[in-house]
């Protein structure tokens, strides 16, 4: 029941695509997996026929049909599949049949076993997380009734991928870490913890500049997916590999056309909000060292739109204040609705004249009339 539902009898590998419409196809997912406590008949409509106007008749009907394909399927045949129960209908619990949601069940209570060995529990989890190769029914066409079942096996299979690293990381069985990693990261794209072994890996195997590359493309990602940074767990991991003494010596040539890779030749500086942190303190130290004038800017859009157009809007915004600033000038994305700026002009006059050319260039562009922006300016250094 991972991925598409799919039956195998006597070697043959039997799908419902063609033989089972939508809606039957979903009935059976629902008798396959309650097998082992089937369903009331008032349970079954509440899950399938909540809107119709005569669901009893909708219920026997469609259970109707559902044997009746079943017994036309070629391995299938003879073979009594759904049965009537005292409540309602479901699948025969007296077949023998294997289920593999019941045996990740099964392996997951057995690893929790204070009294098996650490070699032993490795097992049940690695068979666990080979049997969860996609998430539950993902292929249904209900959302609903899944969903909730969908998160706990993930759940399941997350927890278990989680202490089969820990453990690999104690064994230092690198290549297998990086592996079940990767394998892992396809299941759950955005789960740090995946990453952070898989980058791990890369270290200690000492693919240093691959694991330089990697940390920085991830790093982009959780920021463009949830404008958030990494955790300091997995930044900490960054530190690591500048700390190797391996660590592979670059001539200049190479050192200056890494640092010129993907360089903009035109308008400001945009990067994340650490760093703009860090080139907030440099410019600091450089204004009080040599008495220059800077100035930050707090930019805010206001508006009672809902949270995705409110996206758009601050994207559009990014895309002014990116053209309207100089190549000198550098900004970030504070929260969802505001940008900090920092301006090196000699006087607070012309920071506002610069507020105002990206409010003047955003609203010509911009055609909601329910949003504003609003700025706020600041010296770098009090006089």
């Amino acid at each position: 029941m991972f991925g598409e539902l799919t039956f195998i009898c006597d070697g043959n590998t039997i799908q419902f695509n063609q033989s089972l419409g939508k809606h039957l196809k979903n009935l059976l997912e629902i008798l396959v997996y309650y097998r082992l406590n089937p369903l009331s008949k008032e349970q079954l409509i509440d899950l399938m026929w909540s809107e119709s106007l005569n669901p009893t008749s909708a219920l026997k009907f469609s259970i109707f049909r559902l044997r009746q394909i079943l017994e036309s399927i070629e391995y299938l045949k003879n073979i009594e599949l759904i049965v009537t129960t005292k409540n309602g209908y479901g699948f025969n619990p007296n077949l023998s049949v294997n289920v593999d949601t019941e045996e990740v069940d099964r392996l997951w209570k057995l690893s929790n076993d204070n009294n098996i060995t650490r070699q032993q529990k490795q097992l049940l989890l690695q068979n666990l997380v080979d049997k969860v190769n996609q998430p539950f029914l993902s292929y249904s066409s209900s959302q609903m009734w899944t969903m909730s079942i969908r998160e706990y096996y993930a759940n399941l299979y997350n927890r278990s991928v989680t202490l089969l690293l820990e453990d690999m990381e104690i064994d230092k069985n690198y290549a297998e870490m990086m592996q079940l990693a990767q394998t892992a990261i396809k299941m759950d794209t955005f789960n740090e913890g995946f990453h952070f072994y898989y980058l791990l890996g890369l270290i200690e195997t000492k693919q240093y500049r691959k694991s330089i590359e990697y940390y920085e493309q991830l790093n982009r990602q959780f920021y463009k997916e949830f404008n958030a940074q990494l955790s300091l767990k997995t930044k900490s991991l960054y530190n690591m590999i500048l700390s190797r003494e391996e660590v592979s010596q670059v001539s200049m040539g190479d050192l200056i056309n890494h640092l010129q890779e993907n360089i903009e030749n035109d308008g400001a500086f945009f990067c994340e909000y650490e760093v703009y942190k860090r080139m907030y303190q440099i410019a600091l130290r450089s204004a009080e060292r040599n008495k220059e004038m800077s100035y930050v800017m707090l930019m805010e859009a206001k508006s009672e739109d809902n949270d995705y157009i409110m996206q758009k809007l601050m994207e559009k915004l990014q895309h002014v204040i990116y053209a309207s600033l100089r190549k000198g000038d550098i900004f970030s994305r504070m929260n969802p609705t505001q940008y900090i700026l920092l301006l090196p002009c000699q006087t607070e006059e012309n920071a506002h004249m610069i507020a105002s050319r990206i409010q003047q260039t955003f609203y010509k562009k911009n055609d909601r009339n329910n949003v504003r922006l609003h700025y706020h300016i600041s010296s770098l250094i009090k006089n």
